[in-house]
């Protein structure tokens, strides 16, 4: 798809940009359920399907950026706001010829599952944001889920993008697990995912409140925190249930809800077999059915 690796974060601003966001297969199936159905379709039903899967949410976000009128001085982060504003036929009409990411990566099998377990993990990020936001009783949790949902996405779209580079990253994290993530993405792609996420939500210009949430310098913030430890426990249970960093997230999980380890560990646990039920959304390994090694 390239012919020179962007060094920098313009150049894949520009890149990611002209990115064609695909839906998930498991997406479209229970979309078109409901629209078998039209008369009876409501706002909360299409809400819970779009909360499943991190591009669409994005596409949507993004669409509203540009159909919202000059009357519009509130950013929309909740998505069941943004069908009402849209419409349910306008909607229908957006995703009826989205491309479908089973598809588009039918011929790389392991960029799929890459983008697959990353959706996957997003979902799972976007339910303990919910779960730990209410227990906090956070003023407006939507945010911090939607924040949680969408923070993997510059990572999924890069698989899209770029898959030979995220290859490269990956190999040399499983060479070299001492180095930090970090510093192998801004060695190959010239900046890191996350400052690549920050740009590309001030370059669609999407709602500030989730450029802040997603923003790792304002870690004393509780609800920067929270979208950040809720991501941390997704990404490291994807691969393990029982290193020091999964300890470390239990007691960061602790600490933001006032709780103690164990019943910060109950939580984390209860939701990812909550989040495993719904495993053929994305057709790949929970981080639920890792708990037996733990």
């Amino acid at each position: 798809m390239m012919q020179n690796n962007p060094k920098n974060l313009a150049s894949w601003i520009n890149i990611i940009s002209h990115v064609e966001i695909p839906i998930l297969a498991s997406t479209k199936e229970h979309i078109t359920k409901l629209r078998s159905n039209m008369d009876c379709i409501d706002l909360r039903d299409l809400a819970y399907v779009i909360g499943h899967d991190p591009l669409l949410s994005l596409k949507m976000l993004k669409y509203q950026v540009h159909r919202r009128s000059q009357q519009q001085v509130t950013d929309i982060t909740n998505i069941e706001k943004v069908l009402l504003m849209i419409g349910i036929k306008e909607f229908f009409e957006i995703i009826r010829d989205c491309q479908i990411l089973e598809e588009e990566l039918s011929q790389n099998t392991d960029t799929l599952q890459t983008c697959l377990k990353t959706c996957a993990r997003a979902y799972y990020a976007a339910q303990l944001a919910e779960t730990m936001s209410k227990s906090r009783r956070d003023i407006d949790p939507k945010e911090i889920i939607t924040a949680a949902l969408l923070h993997e996405t510059a990572e999924i779209l890069l698989w899209l993008a770029a898959p030979e580079l995220m290859l490269k990253i990956r190999d040399s994290l499983k060479n070299n697990p001492e180095i930090r993530s970090k510093s192998i993405q801004k060695e190959i792609l010239g900046c890191t995912v996350n400052e690549l996420q920050q740009e590309l939500i001030i370059h669609w210009h999407l709602p500030k409140i989730l450029l802040h949430l997603v923003d790792e310098s304002y870690v004393n913030d509780p609800r920067v925190l929270l979208v950040l430890v809720s991501t941390s426990i997704a990404r490291h249970t994807e691969w393990s249930w029982n290193q020091e960093l999964n300890y470390m997230d239990i007691e960061k999980c602790a600490q933001i809800l006032h709780i103690s380890n164990d019943e910060a560990h109950t939580i984390i646990v209860n939701t990812a077999l909550r989040t495993a039920k719904e495993w053929n959304w994305y057709q790949v390994e929970t981080a639920a059915a890792r708990i037996i090694e733990y």
